[in-house]
């Protein structure tokens, strides 16, 4: 039986949490990151990407490529995502991993530009179709979801913490605040 064709993945922002993302997607059949935009030199987030991984020989960055074994994503050098051209690579899904565009307009422009879906790494700023909680209602994903946000680490713990109370007490109403160091 032949396997699917792999997701075709854009990334915007190759910080940590995209490097991570990246390194993971290397090690899945089902995974393909071909574009990655972020505003860094290439060679400069190739050195990042390689002090990250336990075998840094498994990333090479070929001109605007970077390879691993025989798979290549083009690095971009584009600031917002209304410049990057998703429709070019074919992208079924684009990570918006930067952290910084998170209104609904931002997410729409990667929409334009050719991605079938946006995923946020954190929260939004306003509606989106589906706010997704690992352990929560990550099966409430509808098919026809095309904005969608990972929450964030201390929401996701937050919100399974709450939940499991939730199951044994009524609870009528809960704060957080949190502070994050840069």
């Amino acid at each position: 039986m032949a396997s699917a064709d792999p997701i075709r993945v854009g990334m915007m922002g190759f910080g940590q949490v995209g490097r991570q993302i990246y390194s993971l997607a290397m090690d899945s059949d089902d995974v393909d990151v071909v574009a990655v935009s972020d505003i860094g030199d290439p060679r400069i987030l190739h050195y990042l990407l390689c002090s990250e991984v336990g075998d840094p020989s498994r990333f090479e960055l070929e001109g605007k490529d970077l390879v691993c074994g025989e798979r290549r994503t083009r690095m971009m050098a584009m600031d917002l995502p209304g410049e990057v051209p998703w429709d070019v690579f074919d992208v079924d899904i684009v990570i918006d991993a930067t952290g910084k565009y998170r209104e609904r307009a931002f997410m729409q422009d990667h929409l334009d530009n050719g991605a079938g879906r946006v995923l946020l790494r954190t929260l939004p700023l306003d509606h989106i179709d589906r706010l997704v909680l690992p352990g929560i209602n990550a099966g409430d994903i509808a098919v026809s979801d095309s904005m969608i946000s990972a929450g964030s680490a201390t929401t996701t713990a937050l919100a399974l913490l709450l939940h499991v109370l939730s199951q044994r007490f009524a609870i009528e109403c809960a704060s957080m605040t949190t502070v994050h160091a840069y």
